[in-house]
């Protein structure tokens, strides 16, 4: 049975529907729905979107932590500097990692970077497939410094994570619907045959991705942890793969994950995600902007059929319970915000701005944000251009660096890497 999930713009729309004839939100663009939900959102009964937004119903798994939840009192009146980004496979965190690195490298901060070879095989990821941070994968830091960012792939693991990290550290992380997140996936994988994508696109099979949801078994890797359709978001967040299809289990963990994680993003409302980040960590809209990483292409069409979308929900329970589960916490947080939808629309506007100007000639010229009464105007410069477009590697590369030369400013580290930042300056050019 094809997933019926209500969308808060379609919530939005019903309640506009009964306010006012003739108002429709759900075929408009982003930018535009955003602006009129942000003019009529007082006509709106919170209360009775809620019952729209939650009504997600799990046969499997039952649970109702949204109910529980309790307004976030805001504790930061400086921007928070300690702050972990789980990243998790296809879901734009490549995105998210860039915002990241920019505000860490911006501000000299210390980074959690894998102890690799800048050109070993998965050298972006933290320690073997499957393992969390120890202080055996990871550039040592200086004896006065304490970690402050993270955004490199690694396994979740609690204690792992409080043993490494200061106590007051902001462990955030990003989802996507499990069935979007399949399609990104194959779109990524599948598209290069990369891996036991190629047993998948064998060209004997006449409808691929529909053969491997009918037995996804007999075409996973014997290691679960290679694995990029078997439940990948839950395992990225440490639910062992023993326990990705108990229901009992899944349930308590992602209580854990609850307490554990301040924020879960979603990829679909991916602006409003960055605001209701913004708001709790008190960085500004100039450490928020971003270009886009790592969109890939549609070059498979899965041709899925509603058999095949049950499959991929029954071999994937875990992933579904994790959307469910945080996409109802995070709609409980943001209709608690107050001027939420102005915000976002006002951030919208600012990123069209910087798009464009990073776009064309004019970025060798500087770009004027002015104030606003969510955030400080700032300048940006055409170096905020070339490191908003820096892709994913490359920045990694000028940040591990940086982490290397910190842990061994006489050059003796354990691979011999001698390169110094300053002899990076092809990479800026």
């Amino acid at each position: 049975m094809e997933q019926k999930m209500v969308e808060y713009s379609e919530a939005v729309e019903k309640q506009l529907r009964s306010h006012k004839k003739d108002i429709h939100v759900t075929n408009l663009n982003s930018d535009t729905k955003s602006k009129r939900i942000a003019k009529l959102n007082e006509l709106l009964n919170k209360t009775k979107i809620k019952k729209h937004i939650f009504n997600l119903q799990r046969p499997d798994v039952k649970y109702d932590m949204y109910s529980r939840q309790t307004a976030t009192k805001k504790v930061c009146s400086f921007p928070m500097t300690h702050v972990a980004f789980l990243k998790t496979h296809k879901t734009a965190s490549s995105t998210i990692m860039s915002i990241i690195q920019r505000f860490g490298y911006f501000r000299n901060l210390t980074f959690i970077m894998p102890l690799k070879k800048i050109d070993q095989y998965r050298f972006n990821y933290i320690g073997k497939p499957g393992e969390t941070i120890t202080y055996d994968n990871i550039i040592p830091k200086r004896e006065e410094e304490e970690y402050d960012l993270l955004c490199n792939h690694v396994i979740y693991n609690e204690g792992a994570f409080q043993d490494t990290f200061p106590n007051d550290t902001f462990l955030f992380t990003i989802i996507r619907e499990p069935l979007k997140q399949l399609i990104s996936t194959v779109n990524y994988y599948g598209y290069t045959k990369q891996g036991y994508f190629a047993k998948i696109f064998n060209q004997s099979l006449t409808n691929p991705m529909s053969d491997y949801l009918k037995s996804p078994w007999k075409f996973e890797p014997s290691n679960p942890h290679y694995s990029v359709t078997n439940n990948k978001m839950s395992v990225d967040l440490g639910l062992p793969i023993s326990q990705i299809r108990n229901g009992s289990f899944i349930k308590s963990y992602l209580e854990r994950l609850n307490k554990s994680f301040k924020l879960v993003l979603l990829q679909e409302y991916f602006d409003e995600s960055l605001i209701l980040f913004k708001r709790y960590t008190c960085w500004s809209f100039k450490d928020i902007i971003y270009i886009s990483k790592n969109v890939w292409p549609l070059h498979q069409n899965l041709n899925l059929s509603a058999e095949d979308i049950d499959n991929h929900r029954k071999w994937n329970v875990a992933d579904y319970a994790l959307y469910e589960t945080f996409y109802k916490i995070f709609w409980t947080k943001v209709l608690k915000e107050k001027e939420f939808f102005d915000e976002v629309y006002h951030f919208r506007r600012i990123l069209q701005k910087v798009n464009m100007h990073c776009s064309n000639d004019k970025q060798s010229k500087n770009l004027t944000i002015f104030d606003s009464k969510w955030s400080p105007g700032f300048i940006l410069t055409p170096e905020d251009c070339f490191f908003l477009k820096m892709n994913e590697t490359k920045f990694i590369t000028v940040i591990h660096k940086r982490m290397m030369s910190r842990a061994y400013p006489n050059g003796s580290n354990p691979f011999e890497q001698t390169t110094t930042e300053h002899e990076l300056a092809h990479l800026f050019q």
